[in-house]
């Protein structure tokens, strides 16, 4: 069998799966015009996230780690900085991902790798369909692409090239490549034979192109598995564990229009712990879709409690009160949301919402009046809707 790591076409992949943020931009703006337009959308998580990918470009780790926390410390949750972020060990040190495969990670930096962990684990819990551009794709090992029954070289780079194109967020070449690589190394063979790594790669896929029956089916096999073990697939990069997988199975029946099923899974992986968090957010959510409103209070109510850190989830709980007719507790939610995170812009519209809803016509205003002054330029239906209502102020 050829040697994979001499092929061209292979380390072409491989090439693009260890870069994954500098494919993100065909043409990606000046690093001077994403520094003044973070100085311009200072209170904006997304401006700082882009001027981390400049910065990556640039070669500044240090300054690229410094935008990404400011993106988390306006949004406690977006996604795709924690992600970024728990790429930053392996950019400082590139021969950090062998290391961490072959379980010889110098001491000096193994809690930077599990810091990593965390941080891609937290990122997916936020949101399960996070862009994993970011995230970089592990190519498989040798020992995996030697075993006879993987078949030919061309079945081994069918692998590659699924797993790396999920890794750049080409998602239908992944899922069309993986399909191809389960056809022709698993023929005629059970689906029990077929690996975890498959159906988690095939599953996200999947639910990024919004097929869903392989999305829910792929997921629902590997809580099948979970449940009888402690799924370990050295291909998942993604540490998750038996409940995790419940959520996200919830997550993409809830995608789905399977709102009922959804419900059942937040709450059975809420039955398992109670401590995870973005279940009770999530659950809140869906409640609040459908006005059930004491439900929804409770819910929101406990993700606060779970995660006190994350003032959004003090948002989103004074929203709900405002929505279910409790101005004045909403009023006193948002108010502490605002004190957690004053950098939320967003809070100062809900605020003034609320208390215009509460006839308190001159602390709405002056809310209103910060927020329209404040608000970054990707808010600017919020902001249109909130000078309008100042508009309409007595």
């Amino acid at each position: 069998m050829p040697s994979l790591s001499r092929s061209p076409y292979v380390v072409a992949l491989l090439a693009a799966c260890a870069s994954p943020l500098a494919a993100q931009h065909r043409k990606p703006p000046a690093l001077p015009e994403l520094e003044a337009r973070a100085r311009r959308d200072s209170l904006d998580a997304a401006s700082f996230y882009e001027l981390s990918l400049g910065y990556y470009r640039a070669n500044r780790p240090d300054d690229e780690e410094r935008a990404l926390r400011r993106a988390i410390a306006i949004d406690p949750r977006y996604a795709p900085a924690y992600l970024s972020l728990s790429y930053l060990p392996f950019e400082r040190r590139p021969k950090l991902w062998q290391e961490v495969r072959k379980g010889k990670v110098p001491q000096e930096w193994r809690s930077a790798v599990e810091e990593s962990r965390r941080l891609v684990n937290r990122a997916f819990l936020i949101d399960p369909l996070v862009d994993l551009r970011v995230l970089g794709a592990d190519a498989p090992n040798e020992e995996m692409l030697t075993i006879p029954e993987y078949g030919s070289f061309t079945t081994a780079v069918l692998l590659y090239l699924g797993i790396g194109a999920f890794g750049a967020a080409r998602y239908e070449r992944a899922f069309g490549a993986l399909q191809l690589w389960v056809d022709r190394a698993y023929v005629g063979k059970p689906r029990d034979s077929l690996p975890d790594f498959l159906f988690l790669y095939r599953g996200l896929a999947a639910a990024h192109l919004h097929v869903n029956r392989i999305a829910l089916e792929d997921f629902g096999t590997l809580l099948e598995r979970a449940q009888k073990r402690e799924v370990s697939d050295s291909l998942i990069q993604i540490p998750l564990g038996t409940n995790d997988y419940r959520y996200v199975l919830a997550v993409l029946h809830e995608a789905a229009g399977k709102p009922a099923d959804a419900v059942r899974l937040y709450q059975e992986t809420l039955a398992g712990d109670l401590g995870h968090y973005m279940a009770h957010v999530r659950l809140a959510q869906l409640y609040r879709r459908f006005k059930m409103w004491n439900d929804a209070v409770t819910e929101a109510q406990r993700a606060v409690e779970t995660n006190p850190e994350d003032a959004t989830a003090l948002l989103e709980l004074g929203v709900i009160l405002s929505e279910a007719g409790r101005p004045a507790d909403a009023e006193e939610t948002l108010q502490r949301a605002h004190a957690s995170n004053p950098r939320d812009v967003r809070v100062l519209y809900h605020l003034g919402l609320t208390q215009a809803q509460a006839a308190k016509t001159t602390e709405a205003r002056a809310n209103l009046q910060q927020f329209v002054a404040l608000a970054p330029s990707r808010y600017e239906s919020l902001v249109t809707d909130a000078k309008q209502r100042l508009s309409q102020l007595p």
